[in-house]
């Protein structure tokens, strides 16, 4: 069975490094001492071919220029224990550096076979050795053998979805790490090893099966990087604002690049016409009337790396001035339709210049615009007749008569509150989402550190943003770019809020909370509103949401660390201003950001409508999940107190607590349209399943009640992380199976919950 990785996801393939063979300068190549096995012409100079431990089968390897594509096949027991058996394409190095590799296909000649890439001492089969190694069904091993003739040993990670390897060696120490994209890398393991200057640094393959050989490739294979050596990525998404008989107005998004993009070169038909533009939007002019020209934009970073081009944007000027309006769209059809929604698609319109967006109308009222030929109506009634039509622009503002008018019925009210549909798969680790006032859906990928956005029902390619260093993940962990808010005044300030996690200048993971400015579904940094907040390989919390107050609040874990004083920030709740400065009136004084205590890792944040009273879901030790009622300056138990046995003088009691089992709580809303409005849905990852609970009152306070617990979706999604509900009474949630410690690898999904009320 062939495990093919080559359709990871739209950035890790649109990632066009310009990679060299060859050692760059500073890395003397080492003396091969051993009699090697090589096929002539089979891999390119220095590389060398040989199978160690003499396997019963021998391995062989070809590399493709074209494709920058090394497959190597081999075959032996295995990479493990006190001698090896594997084929090694490899080459002499000496001193520091690094190899970086993409591991895009592994046939599976047993659960533990293993292909990756390997830094060796000798070429004998007892060497020393340190490897980061893919398996078909095992995941990443990071392993190393650090006495010739010892025993091998090695740190696992379950998640298979990284395939992007790199091993790094500075002295005597060597470092793993695994990325999703090429981008950012996370810490599988690091080792302090006595290994000579002078080894061999390669590819390894080895089947763990004597009888069966073992195929891999790896791309884009990359010996001795250091410093910056990555190109960004090439632009994309290029589009004609506006344009006249002599000028045209072009933007794009932005690229992405390890460590930054410093400007972009823009070309007309193929000709440099200016070089190191800083924005992403650019007039060309001095154009001729009526003329068809094709633009196309290339990224360029501090140390002179360029991106590949960008797809060409063809677009012809007017003749003179254009007044003549598309023609009318035609085919308008519903593709589907629910109780509350209908999507529409229609056959694109044709303009003497061309066609900009589409203006869809509902009983002759605008409903939305879109620049593809499909859109989705929401918040309709049930069982009830609608007339749908559409108009075509065009850049200069001219509007095609309607299309013919098409009638729907929307289906009638179902006895199930809701319908799921997906909106978006093949997801990596989404993490939370946010809902902007013109439909957009944002969302983070926790190990990527990638920022996604959902238009019209269509999930974008390019994301808003990744995060560069110092932005830090480790797979097996639960860091990464983990809350995503959005500022109340979105359509007018376009502030986001995201939690993540990074590397210190110590080597230390911490946490900190940045303030974000989108513009066209791109994002920059704006500030840096608290930072240094303690992180760990668990328990970072992470959720961010903005108070009915218009306050930021935020919650960060308490792993390992009994201590809970008000100077150390671990397992606590916060509140601040929108600016990163502390409110006057928080509980302990206007110069603490500290809203509560006692937390062990907080996970879901929601404010019951029409009380504005705070629940946060927090994980337990051992079972034992909460739900909490926050109230300003409360201590919630964590680390001396859990679950039942928090009654105790200056400790707040959970609502309800998962008593035997565990649900691992994470994102939670309020419902406030339909049947279910008034209920708390708190989604669950250990559980696999959103409980809806009903909320009581007693004595002035909120109750749960073990009884009135309903479980939604049990099993059917997997582990589920977060959940909103936007305000056409749709609610949306993400799952987390896929680069999650705890997943099955399974692709995680955005799903709708389309509602029949």
């Amino acid at each position: 069975m062939m495990i093919t990785r080559s359709k990871i996801m739209a950035l890790s393939l649109c990632i066009c490094m310009l990679l060299t063979l060859l050692p760059t300068s500073g890395f003397a190549e080492a003396e091969v001492e051993v009699e090697v096995e090589t096929s002539a012409g089979a891999v390119p100079n220095p590389w060398k071919q040989q199978n160690i431990g003499s396997p019963a089968m021998t391995g062989s390897a070809s590399y493709d220029l074209a494709a920058d594509q090394f497959s190597v096949s081999g075959a032996g027991t295995d990479i493990w224990g006190k001698s090896d058996q594997f084929n090694y394409v490899y080459q002499p190095w000496t001193g520091d550096g690094s190899i970086v590799a993409l591991v895009s296909s592994q046939t599976s000649s047993h659960d533990f076979a293993k292909a990756g890439i390997m830094i060796r001492e000798t070429l004998n089969a007892d060497s020393k050795h340190v490897d980061l190694l893919l398996t078909p069904t095992n995941g990443f091993t990071f392993q190393y053998r650090t006495e010739t003739g010892g025993t091998s040993q090695s740190e696992k990670i379950a998640s298979t979805s990284p395939t992007w390897v790199k091993l790094e060696r500075k002295g005597n120490i060597i470092k793993g790490y695994v990325s999703n994209n090429g981008l950012n890398w996370g810490d599988l393991g690091n080792l302090t090893i006595n290994m000579n200057a002078s080894l061999y640094v390669g590819l390894a393959v080895t089947s763990h099966n004597v009888s069966n050989l073992s195929t891999a490739t790896f791309d884009k294979v990359k010996v001795n990087a250091t410093g910056d050596v990555f190109p960004p990525t090439e632009p994309t998404n290029l589009q004609a604002n506006s344009v006249t008989d002599t000028t045209a107005n072009i933007s794009w998004t932005a690229s992405l690049d390890d460590v930054g993009v410093k400007d972009y070169d823009l070309y007309k038909d193929n000709v440099l016409t200016q070089a190191n533009v800083t924005n992403t939007t650019y007039t060309f002019t001095g154009l001729t009337p009526d003329t068809t020209y094709n633009f196309t934009v290339k990224a360029k970073d501090a140390a002179g790396n360029i991106s590949n081009a960008s797809s060409p944007l063809t677009v012809k000027t007017t003749n003179q001035i254009d007044t003549q309006a598309p023609t009318a769209p035609t085919g308008l059809v519903s593709s589907s339709k629910t109780s509350s929604t209908v999507n529409l698609t229609w056959t694109p319109s044709t303009d003497n210049v061309s066609v900009y967006e589409y203006d869809i109308y509902r009983n002759d009222t605008l409903a939305g615009s879109a620049p593809a030929t499909s859109f989705n109506v929401t918040g309709l009634t049930a069982n009830t007749t609608y007339n749908f039509t559409v108009k075509a622009r065009d850049l200069a503002g001219n509007i095609s008569v309607a299309s013919k008018a098409l009638s729907v019925k929307t289906n009638p009210a179902s006895s199930d509150p809701y319908t799921p549909e997906v909106v978006a798969s093949n997801l990596e680790t989404p993490w939370a989402i946010a809902l902007a006032p013109d439909g957009r859906i944002f969302f983070t990928e926790r190990n990527s550190g990638r920022i996604r956005v959902v238009v019209n029902g269509e999930l974008k390619s390019t994301p808003v943003m990744t995060l560069g260093s110092p932005f830090y993940y480790m797979p097996k962990s639960e860091g990464g770019l983990l809350g995503i808010a959005l500022d109340p005044n979105f359509a007018t300030n376009h502030y986001m809020y995201i939690y993540h996690s990074y590397k210190t200048s110590d080597n230390k993971v911490a946490n900190q909370v940045v303030r974000l400015k989108e513009n066209n579904n791109k994002a920059t940094l704006d500030k840096v509103l608290i930072t240094n907040l303690p992180g760990a390989v668990y328990h970072n919390g992470g959720r961010v949401k903005i108070g009915p107050d218009n306050k930021l609040y935020f919650s960060d874990g308490n792993y390992g660390n009994k201590d809970d004083t008000l100077t150390y920030l671990g397992g606590k709740m916060f509140r601040l201003n929108l600016d990163g400065t502390f409110p006057s009136d928080n509980p302990f004084g206007s110069s603490s950001p500290i809203y509560s205590r006692g937390h062990r890792n907080p996970q879901g944040l929601a404010w019951q409508p029409g009380t504005n009273r705070l629940f946060v879901s927090e994980h337990g030790e051992s079972s034992k999940d909460e739900i909490n009622f926050i109230q300003p300056g409360n201590n919630y138990g964590w680390p001396k107190y859990e679950g039942g046995n928090q009654n105790q003088s200056g400790i707040t009691p959970p609502l309800i607590y998962a008593n035997g089992t565990t649900w691992a709580p994470s994102g939670m809303t309020f419902v406030t349209q339909g049947p279910w409005a008034g209920n708390l849905l708190v989604t669950n990852l250990k559980g696999k399943q959103i409980i809806r609970m009903v909320i009581g009152e007693q004595n002035g306070k909120p109750t749960i009640n073990s009884s009135n617990l309903n479980y939604l979706y049990v099993n059917k999604y997997g582990r589920i992380r977060d959940i909103v509900e936007a305000p056409d009474g749709s609610l949306y949630f993400v799952t987390s199976n896929n680069g999650d410690k705890n997943g099955d690898g399974t692709p995680d999904k955005l799903i709708r919950l389309v509602p029949n009320f």
